[in-house]
């Protein structure tokens, strides 16, 4: 690349650059002039003979085309060509856009002569950084002589590595130029060229030929040419630079998933995620090697990921959904991404291409466990291969477009180990959590949204005799049961033609004719509530489920608006006496503000005579004593009352420690 400094107008510079290729083109050497001057002066291109074609049509598919076919487009006759700006400034392009469009043309021609703007400032004096060789013009007046001044100072501190071919254009005049620059040293040995009125005559007319040597103008330009021929390809730049670009990756990326998409048409069918993504990485492969691209490896890399998981995993969700320290993702839109970390929601920086990527995501979280998601039904529950539970919402519901809810699957289930050594629960109360589930006890686990009630009920069901028949029962099945006699079933929603629904009470009702000794429900949300508390009273002790409450009286306020909602013409006296004969314990699951999750309580429901017909007698508590440096102080604490059940466990052959209660 040879630069065309402004010492001169832009009409003088643009005739050098023609002269230049012209010589170039009478050596049989391919060449192209891009011209950044200013953008649609095609009065000024009217110069050039061979036409001219514009950088703005080529920087959006520059990155998805290679340098012989980006020549081949831009001089398919072998002439020489201009390319220019047609609307847009070059102060207005991205550097490396620029640097990477003048790289790719160098491969493809031998030289490259850049014709500058005026304003020598942001991406034009970058670009002067880049090069080795920069053609200084400039003239006897006072024009010349402030530019070629600026470009000397620049010189002197920001361009000291940049070799500078000075041209002295004799018009036949002297503004004493000679006298102020001799102090710089580069214009010591400037090459000097005859440019009178009439010599810019001649080199204007169509009939002025380049070949005559004896020309001071051809030989100062057969000179400079010289002088860049030693230093062919001095663009400092990279691929891998380019490619950084985000503008320029996401043109890369879009424009092989089209040609991707419709290769992949023929493997609709095929469920294996990982067979599927190797096809795809295949598909990728050719792509790239047919249209002759070179890609650095990390960008090549980092391509082959986001489109093997475009096509076959939920693409930018996987790096989420791979991260152990994310506990949940939401995605409000394809613009806005927010994960929560160690209790704490964030936004991210990565976002979905368009809506209708999100939008294809959804479909085959949702497809894949059977259900639909449409205008007519916006809203879906639905869970992964891993068991992560998802819900998802479109338009018209979701005003923010396609929205997703990913509440991730641990998949290491955690212990109760782990629960004690979180500070969630005390040992105490992990003791006797086992004690009560070994005794048969009915519990509710009981807290707000992202308390961690699903992730106590996995741990506390492994309390479980392994000798027992388990039923459980779920909206998106998340439970992870690690005993032997274990029936998994999961509701279903309507069909697109309305029909087929199965839901969470049917699912009760006909667990109870499959000689279950325990029950275990996911979550009590409506009507279920009812068909729950019966079975749990006729002979299905030790059960289990959650319900959302922020405390234990507000458990059973649930409950008894639950039963109601079941369509049974029920006394409230009557509902809540149920109520307290099959519950006995409730666990209330707590959030704190500093994103920590403890067991705020553990509470026994007495059924009473009085007219209050039942009380909550809290056994365990977590004792909260405020801040410090951010994280929320306490102790658990025994509230000094001992159930009845306890006391009476040894009959039944439970030996407790009653070391717990101190």
């Amino acid at each position: 690349m040879l630069l065309i400094a402004p010492g001169c107008n832009i009409v003088q510079r643009d005739i050098i650059a023609h002269g230049l290729s012209c010589i170039s083109a009478n050596k049989r050497e391919e060449n192209i002039i891009l011209d950044f001057s200013i953008p649609g002066t095609e009065a000024f291109w009217s110069i050039y003979k061979n036409g001219m074609k514009y950088v703005e049509d080529i920087l959006p598919v520059l990155s998805g085309i290679n340098p012989k076919i980006l020549r081949d487009y831009l001089s398919p006759f072998g002439a020489s060509m201009v390319l220019g700006l047609k609307d847009t400034k070059v102060s207005d392009i991205n550097i490396e856009r620029i640097l990477y469009l003048i790289a790719a043309l160098e491969i493809g021609f031998k030289y490259v002569f850049v014709v500058m703007p005026d304003e020598l400032s942001g991406n034009a004096l970058d670009l002067i950084k880049e090069s080795r060789y920069v053609l200084l013009p400039y003239m006897s007046d006072a024009v010349s002589e402030k530019n070629a001044i600026f470009i000397s100072k620049e010189y002197n501190s920001v361009l000291s590595n940049v070799n500078f071919i000075t041209l002295k254009l004799d018009v036949g005049y002297d503004f004493h130029t000679d006298k102020v620059l001799d102090g710089f040293e580069i214009f010591k040995n400037s090459i000097r060229s005859d440019f009178s009125f009439h010599v810019q005559e001649q080199v204007l007319s169509p009939k002025f030929s380049y070949r005559d040597k004896s020309n001071s103008y051809v030989s100062a330009l057969e000179n400079i040419i010289g002088i860049y021929s030693t230093q062919i390809g001095t663009v400092n730049v990279s691929a891998g630079d380019y490619y950084k670009n985000e503008t320029v990756y996401k043109e890369l990326r879009d424009s092989i998933q089209k040609v991707l998409l419709e290769e992949m048409k023929d493997y609709a069918d095929e469920t294996d995620s990982e067979k599927l993504k190797q096809i795809a990485k295949n598909k990728i492969s050719e792509i790239i090697k047919k249209k002759e691209l070179i890609i650095p490896k990390d960008v090549s890399d980092k391509l082959y990921k986001e489109l093997c998981d475009d096509i076959a995993g939920l693409g930018v969700l996987e790096d989420f959904l791979n991260d152990s320290s994310i506990t949940e993702v939401m995605v409000n839109g394809p613009d806005s991404i927010f994960v929560e970390k160690a209790g704490k929601i964030s936004k991210t920086n990565i976002s979905f291409p368009d809506e209708g990527r999100l939008k294809t995501v959804i479909d085959r979280i949702v497809s894949q466990v059977g259900r639909h998601i449409d205008e007519s039904s916006p809203i879906v529950d639905a869970r992964l291969k891993d068991g992560s539970r998802v819900n998802a919402v479109i338009r018209p519901v979701s005003l923010n477009g396609p929205v997703i809810t990913i509440r991730k699957f641990l998949k290491n289930k955690l212990q109760t180990d782990s629960l004690i050594s979180s500070g969630s629960v005390s040992k105490s109360m992990v003791e006797f959590l086992k004690t009560s589930v070994i005794l048969k006890r009915n519990i509710i686990v009981s807290g707000g949204t992202g308390t961690g009630k699903t992730t106590l009920l996995n741990a506390i069901s492994s309390f479980i005799p392994e000798k027992e028949r388990l039923v459980t029962i779920e909206d998106s099945a998340e439970l992870q049961l690690q005993q032997e006699h274990v029936v998994r079933l999961e509701s279903r929603p309507k069909s697109t033609e309305g029909t087929g629904e199965i839901d969470i009470r049917r699912l009760v009702v006909n667990a109870l004719r499959m000689r279950p000794d325990r029950i275990i429900v996911g979550e009590c949300r409506s009507g279920e509530a009812l068909d729950m508390i019966q079975a749990m009273s006729t002979g299905h002790e030790g059960s289990l489920t959650t319900l959302h409450a922020n405390s234990p009286q507000d458990a059973v306020s649930r409950l008894v608006t639950m039963v109601l909602m079941s369509g049974m013409d029920l006394p409230e006296r009557s509902i809540v006496s149920q109520i307290a004969s099959a519950i006995n314990i409730i666990v209330q699951l707590t959030r704190y503000s500093d994103g920590s999750r403890k067991i705020s309580s553990i509470s026994i429901l007495n059924k009473t005579d009085d007219d209050r017909m039942y009380e909550i007698k809290p056994v365990f508590a977590f004792d909260l004593r405020g801040f410090e440096n951010g994280i929320q102080k306490g102790s658990f604490i025994f509230s000094g009352y001992i159930p009845e059940f306890v006391n009476t466990a040894s009959q039944k052959g439970v030996n407790i420690d009653m070391g717990i209660f101190k």
